[in-house]
C-alpha cells in the first residue's frame, strides 16, 4: 500500500512509524525543515519538504498512485483541502484531522460526500469519549468494547490481596468464560498459556462478555464502584466534550479553568456542570472544592507537568481515581511509577481511530494497548477465508497472537480450541506488534 501522510507531528510520525514497520510504502510531507530532519533520521520513509495543499508537492509524492492520504497537520483547513485534492487525483481513501468544533460538529460537513473525506476525526472528541469509558469502569486502566458492545476488554492491575496471585491460569475456578489475552510484566508484554502464573503487580488484559465482566472482576479481586462525582482540570476542548458526555450520564461535574474568558464561554454551553475560575495547582482551592472526595479527577491542561503535579495533589487529598492527559510519550512510563492511575494520550487514541482505515481485510476496529505495545483488532471473516469451518486448535495461527472472542448471529462467546469460525463471524484478535502483519494476511488469504 502507498500512503501519503501530510504533517509530521506526533500523530503523523506515529502513523508513519507503524506503516513503515509493516513494510508499506510511506511518504511524509512536512513544511517544517527541522521536523523533516527528525523523520529522516528515525523512519524509513520518503520525506518531502513542502505543503500538502500544493498540487505540485502532491504530484512529487506520486499522489496518482497513492492508496491512502492522511492529513494530520495543525491546520484544519489545510487538512480538508488536501483531502479534496487527493480525491481529485483518484485516491481511494482520505482521512483528515479536524479539531475546530465549527467544522467537526457541523453535520453538513462531516456527512457530506462533496468534501471527499472518508474519515473526519476530532482528536479531542475521541479522547473525551475514551476518558468517559474509563470513568464508567474506575477500577480499570483501560476499557475497550467490541462486538457492538457485547464484549469488553479491561486492563487491570493485580493488587497485593488479589485471590488469583500465584495461581496458574488453568487453575482459576471462575464460572464464566473469559480469556486473559496478555500479561504486562516488567514492561514486557506476553501472551500467557495455561501453565503461566499471575503475579503481584501484573497488568492483565481481560476479555469477556460485557454482562459477565463485573462478576469476573470479583474473582480477580476487583469491585466495580459507581462514579457519581468528577472534577476536571482544564476547560479546553477535551474538558468541555468530557463534561457534556458526563452530564448525559447524570454525573456531578466540576471544571477548574484558569482563563476567565474560557470559563464564560463553556459555562454557556454546559447544563449542570459547575465551572470554577481558578488555578488548579492551588492546593487550598482543591481542598475547598472537595477534590479529595470526588470519585475521579481528570487533568486535561496542555501542560503535561501540570497534569502530573495536580493529579498527584489530588491523589494525596484522597481522590479515588486520577486520569492525566500526557502528550509526551517519554512521560508515559513515569505515570505508573509516581502513582497516577491512568495516562491518556490523544496521539495514540487518534492513531487507533485512524488505523482501522489503513488495515487490510474487513477491519471493524483497532485499539492500541498499553501505549503501542500491542493491538486488539476486530474483523469480519469473509466467506473465502482459509480459517472458515476449521477448529481453532487446527489453525496454524501466527505466534504472538490469540483469538479472544467470536460474534455470530447476534450472540458472542469466548472460544476454546473446540470452537470453529464461520463465514461472516466477527472475531477479536489480540496481537503483538511482530504478529500484526501476519494476522492481517492470515484472515485476508
Amino acid at each position: 500500500m502507498r500512503a501519503i501522510i501530510i504533517g509530521a507531528g506526533k500523530v503523523g510520525f506515529n502513523i508513519g512509524q507503524i506503516l513503515s514497520n509493516e513494510n508499506h510504502d510511506v511518504v511524509i510531507i512536512e513544511k517544517d525543515e527541522e521536523r523533516c530532519k527528525i523523520v529522516q533520521e528515525n523512519l524509513d520513509v520518503q520525506v518531502i519538504n513542502g505543503t500538502g495543499a500544493s498540487s505540485q508537492v502532491l504530484e512529487e509524492a506520486d499522489i496518482k498512485n497513492a492508496d491512502l492520504l492522511i492529513a494530520v497537520t495543525e491546520y484544519d483547513e489545510l487538512n480538508m483541502i488536501a483531502c479534496i485534492l487527493a480525491k481529485q487525483y483518484g485516491v481511494p481513501r482520505t482521512i483528515a484531522r479536524v479539531r475546530n468544533p465549527e467544522y467537526a460538529d457541523n453535520n453538513l460537513l462531516t456527512k457530506s460526500s462533496v468534501l471527499g473525506i472518508d474519515l473526519l476525526i476530532n482528536p479531542e472528541k475521541v479522547t473525551a469519549w475514551e476518558i468517559s469509558q474509563l470513568i464508567d469502569v474506575p477500577e480499570a486502566l483501560d476499557v475497550e468494547y467490541y462486538a457492538d458492545g457485547k464484549i469488553q476488554m479491561l486492563e487491570l492491575e493485580i493488587d497485593d490481596t488479589a485471590p488469583v496471585i500465584n495461581k496458574h491460569l488453568k487453575d482459576l475456578n471462575i464460572p464464566y468464560r473469559f480469556v486473559i489475552v496478555a500479561i504486562l510484566r516488567d514492561e514486557k508484554m506476553i501472551i500467557p498459556r495455561g501453565n503461566d502464573i499471575i503475579k503481584k503487580g501484573d497488568i492483565i488484559f481481560l476479555l469477556a462478555k460485557t454482562t459477565d465482566m463485573v462478576d469476573i472482576e470479583k474473582y480477580m479481586g476487583k469491585k466495580r464502584a459507581k462514579t457519581k462525582n468528577v472534577m476536571i482540570l482544564g476547560g479546553g476542548r477535551i474538558g468541555y466534550y468530557l463534561a457534556k458526555l458526563l452530564e448525559a450520564k447524570r454525573m456531578n461535574v466540576k471544571i477548574i479553568e484558569k482563563k476567565l474568558e474560557r470559563c464564560k464561554e463553556i459555562s454557556k454551553s454546559l447544563d449542570t456542570t459547575l465551572v470554577l475560575h481558578g488555578d488548579g495547582s492551588d492546593i487550598d482551592l482543591l481542598k475547598e472544592e472537595g477534590a479529595g472526595q470526588v470519585d475521579a479527577f481528570v487533568a486535561l491542561t496542555e501542560d503535561d507537568k501540570l497534569n502530573l503535579l495536580v493529579s498527584l495533589l489530588a491523589k494525596h487529598l484522597g481522590v479515588k481515581k486520577t486520569i492525566a492527559q500526557i502528550r509526551r510519550s517519554d512521560y508515559l512510563p513515569l505515570v505508573e511509577r509516581v502513582g497516577i492511575d491512568v495516562a491518556v494520550s490523544p496521539r495514540l487514541i487518534t492513531a487507533s481511530a485512524i488505523l482501522k482505515f489503513i488495515r487490510r481485510g474487513h477491519i471493524i476496529s483497532v485499539s492500541l494497548l498499553s501505549g503501542d505495545k500491542a493491538e486488539m483488532i476486530e474483523l469480519a471473516v469473509s466467506e473465502d477465508s482459509k480459517v472458515v469451518n476449521k477448529y481453532l486448535r487446527d489453525l496454524n495461527f501466527p505466534t504472538g497472537a490469540i483469538i479472544g472472542s467470536i460474534y455470530r448471529d447476534h450472540d458472542v462467546f469466548i472460544p476454546t480450541g473446540s470452537d470453529y469460525i464461520l463465514p461472516n463471524d466477527r472475531v477479536v484478535v489480540f496481537a503483538l506488534p511482530k504478529a500484526i502483519h501476519k494476522v492481517e494476511a492470515f484472515f485476508s488469504e
